[in-house]
């Protein structure tokens, strides 16, 4: 990385410390991202020359069906299997603004922007359920991607401005027990608040294995990443944190209670030195 944009980050990092204007880290957040090689707002969202027709609240119950170009002012509910949403903008401040059904499976949501819109959003998820979610453009909610299942794929994603109203803890991307096999690879998230995570696995609802966090970006919160076993849903087994960048939270890079993941060749954004795993 540039000199330049390495003191880009830095000051990015002391101003989310000293309370600096929200506004005006957003831009430096952006500023700090190489457009070359992580998601970012050039290369995940809505596919250039993607035409968009206005719909309001959509209710996918139709197995395998594909929903795509629409300009969604309101929440997505998928409830049927094998449901792929492409190429579309959805813009909601519901708690969650694209749902999949507990239970359901095969869901696709690919090349989406999902606004939460950041007032009126007490709570909100992007997107919660399991499935394939890839390159997405996720901003505006207090929890860009709630994993409520197993057996999930989410890769080349930007979560990034997360703006909630209320009393937010703010989480990248969520996964709270009764999760195994899922795989978090080359997203970009970004939480420039000092709570609570870029990454957050915990047994909040039950036990956790085999979950793979491999080479994100991820930025901020109190600790860039929890793998947590504190709670009694069971036992959290299989973690790996493994070739990510990360952006030093405001307690440290991680806060890890109760298990052993595997933490292999993470690295500090600006410096490139060895982080964590604390």
């Amino acid at each position: 990385m540039r000199q330049s944009s390495l003191i880009k980050a830095l000051l990015l990092l002391a101003a989310a410390s000293l309370g600096v204007a929200a506004v005006a880290a957003r831009a430096a957040e952006r500023d700090q991202i190489p457009t070359f090689e992580w998601p970012n707002a050039t290369n995940t969202g809505v596919r250039a020359n993607v035409k968009l027709t206005p719909s309001g609240d959509v209710v996918a119950d139709l197995a395998g069906a594909t929903i795509s170009g629409l300009d969604i002012e309101g929440r997505v509910y998928i409830k049927a299997p094998n449901v792929t949403l492409i190429d579309s903008r959805v813009t909601s401040a519901s708690f969650y603004i694209v749902r999949i059904e507990p239970g359901i499976t095969g869901t696709v949501i690919k090349n989406c922007e999902i606004n939460g819109v950041g007032s009126g959003n007490d709570g909100s998820y992007g997107i919660v359920g399991q499935g394939t979610f890839i390159a997405n453009n996720i901003y505006n909610v207090e929890n860009g991607i709630g994993v409520s299942g197993s057996d999930t794929l989410i890769q080349d994603n930007y979560i990034h401005d997360l703006l909630a109203s209320g009393s937010p803890h703010y989480d990248g991307i969520s996964i709270d027990g009764g999760n195994v096999n899922i795989v978090i690879r080359h997203n970009t998230v970004i939480n420039m608040h000092t709570q609570t995570s870029a990454v957050m696995i915990d047994n909040y609802f039950g036990p956790i294995s085999n979950i793979e966090v491999d080479g994100n970006l991820l930025m901020g919160g109190g600790y860039t990443v929890y793998s947590s076993a504190q709670f009694n849903g069971g036992s959290v087994e299989g973690v790996s944190f493994t070739k990510n960048r990360m952006g030093r939270g405001k307690w440290g890079y991680s806060s890890i209670v109760k298990n052993v993941p595997v933490w292999r060749e993470n690295v500090d954004n600006v410096t490139g030195r060895p982080a964590g795993p604390r």
